[in-house]
């Protein structure tokens, strides 16, 4: 792969992330919203988006370079955390956000989720939240393993009866 082309697959890699709408809510709105998502750490978490970035851009770069050396894994890492860091500080995600929650909730309900948010209870619901979908998406993870052969071949036999040929995929 030429040092053009592994560029290009980086950026497309990067760029392939969701992009959402930026039209800020209603100065009153945006500040419910600003609330809400610092009680909840909502697009806040530097470390959750450095690892995603870290792991894509490491994942191009090995799909090239399976031998990596260790010093260019930590300039990723450093490199990574440094601009997110500085991208969160300069509420660069956050704004990519606020409209989301503005389309999907009334100022009353942001002043309900802050409200709810700040009792004991939601403040454990935060705390646990990163634990259950980590767990959640494990688990979802292991059933797919059960389930995929499962789906795989059924896909194949109603292939195989409709007379449908595919090549299989490489393995």
């Amino acid at each position: 792969m030429t040092k053009n082309s592994w560029w290009c697959l980086l950026i497309a890699s990067l760029a392939a992330l969701p992009c959402v709408a930026t039209e800020q809510p209603d100065p009153q709105k945006l500040a419910a919203i600003r609330e809400l998502m610092q009680i909840t750490g909502a697009a806040t978490n530097a470390a959750q988006f450095s690892r995603l970035f870290t792991g894509q851009i490491l994942s191009v770069i090995r799909s090239g370079n399976p031998d990596i050396p260790e010093k260019a894994v930590m300039i990723v890492n450093e490199e990574v955390n440094a601009m997110v860091d500085r991208e969160l500080e300069k509420e660069s995600l956050q704004r990519e956000i606020y409209p989301i929650y503005a389309e999907h909730f009334t100022l009353e309900e942001l002043k309900a989720l802050i409200a709810f948010n700040k009792t004991p209870l939601g403040r454990k619901a935060n705390r646990v939240m990163p634990a259950l979908i980590q767990e959640s998406m494990a688990a979802g993870q292991k059933w797919a393993e059960k389930v995929g052969p499962m789906i795989s071949e059924r896909i194949r036999r109603r292939f195989e009866e409709e007379g449908i040929r595919i090549n299989s995929p490489a393995q």
